[in-house]
C-alpha cells in the first residue's frame, strides 16, 4: 500500500455502510490531494475531509428518524462538497461546485462498481442544494440539514476558531467581531431547516452556541483583554446581534449600522462599526441565512 493511500485510509471514520467502505477510501485520496493542491502544501490537510465524513454521519441520523435510505443519504453527503478544490482551485469560474462534486460522485461510484440509479439519487440530491427547487426531495432535505448541522453548536464554534487560524487569524478584534455571523446563524439556525429531526437538534445547539460567546466575551472583558458588547440591530427583516467593541481605540464611541446587498454567490449581510471620532471602521459581510417558510 502506498504512503499517500495508508494516511488516506487512518483519516477516515467509521462508516455506518461498510459497503462504501472502497469508495470513501477513493474519495479521501482524492479531496486531501485537490485541498493540498489548493492551499500549496505537501501534506495533504484534512478539513474538507472532515467536513464531508461529519456530513455524511449527520445524514445518516436524520435518515435514520425520517425515513429516507441511509445509504443513498451517507454517499450524498460524503459527495457533496467533493468538488470544492476542483483542479487546486476555489471557484476559480461560474460552474458550481455541486456540478465538480457530482462529477467525482460518478467517477469514483463507477470505479468502485456502484449502481447507475444509485448515483442518480445521490447527485439528484446534491444538485438541489444549489438550484434551490421548489419541492427538494426527503434525500435532498436530509442532505440539506445535515450540511447545516456541521456548522452548529460548539463543534461549529471550535471549526470557526480553527478556521480562523488557518486564515492567520489569531484571537484578534477581527476575529472576535465576526462572532456576529456565528451569532446571526445560531439565532435563525430552527428556522432554516427542513427536517423536524434537524430542527429540534439545530434549538439546542443554537442555545449552546450562543451561550457560549456570551460566557467567552465576558471572559476576554474579565481579563483585560478585549471588551465587547453585543448590540442587536435589525437589517430588513432579521434581527442581528452584532459584536461591537465597546469603544474605539482612541476611546471614542464605535457607530452601527447594517444592511442587506445581492453578492455574487448569495444575498448579502454588510454590519459596519465606524468610530465617530477617528474614522477606524470594522466592516463584516456574510450570506443572509436562508430561512425555509
Amino acid at each position: 500500500m502506498s504512503k499517500n493511500r495508508a494516511e488516506a485510509k487512518r483519516s477516515v471514520l467509521p462508516l455506518y455502510n461498510s459497503s462504501l467502505e472502497p469508495v470513501h477510501r477513493e474519495l479521501a485520496q482524492h479531496v486531501r490531494k485537490e485541498e493540498a493542491a489548493f492551499a500549496g502544501s505537501g501534506r495533504p490537510p484534512d478539513t474538507l475531509l472532515g467536513h464531508l465524513e461529519r456530513v455524511a454521519a449527520h445524514a445518516v441520523r436524520l435518515a435514520l428518524k425520517e425515513g429516507a435510505d441511509p445509504l443513498l443519504a451517507e454517499l450524498a453527503g460524503l459527495f457533496h462538497d467533493a468538488g470544492k478544490f476542483r483542479g487546486g482551485k476555489y471557484h476559480e469560474d461560474d460552474k458550481p461546485e455541486e456540478e465538480s462534486s457530482i462529477e467525482v460522485l460518478r467517477t469514483i461510484g463507477l470505479k468502485e462498481g456502484l449502481e447507475p440509479a444509485t448515483l442518480d439519487q445521490a447527485a439528484a440530491a446534491i444538485a438541489q442544494l444549489y438550484r434551490d427547487d421548489p419541492e427538494p426531495t426527503p434525500l435532498s432535505k436530509v442532505l440539506f440539514d445535515a450540511d447545516n448541522l456541521d456548522k452548529l453548536g460548539l463543534p461549529g464554534v471550535a471549526l470557526y476558531f480553527i478556521k480562523s487560524g488557518l486564515r492567520g487569524r489569531g484571537l484578534s478584534a477581527e476575529t472576535i467581531i465576526r462572532l456576529t455571523v456565528e451569532l446571526t446563524y445560531a439565532r435563525y439556525s430552527a428556522r432554516g431547516l427542513f427536517t423536524a429531526t434537524a430542527r429540534a437538534i439545530a434549538a439546542r445547539r443554537s442555545a449552546d452556541t450562543i451561550r457560549f460567546i456570551q460566557e467567552f466575551l465576558e471572559a476576554l472583558r474579565e481579563d483585560g483583554l478585549f471588551d465587547a458588547r453585543v448590540e442587536r440591530i435589525r437589517v430588513c427583516d432579521l434581527d442581528l446581534d452584532v459584536v461591537v467593541p465597546a469603544s474605539c481605540v482612541c476611546g471614542a464611541a464605535m457607530g452601527l449600522k447594517g444592511w442587506m446587498e445581492k453578492g455574487a454567490k448569495c444575498t448579502e449581510i454588510h454590519v459596519e462599526m465606524t468610530c465617530e471620532s477617528c474614522g477606524r471602521r470594522h466592516e463584516i459581510r456574510f450570506c443572509r441565512p436562508r430561512l425555509i417558510a
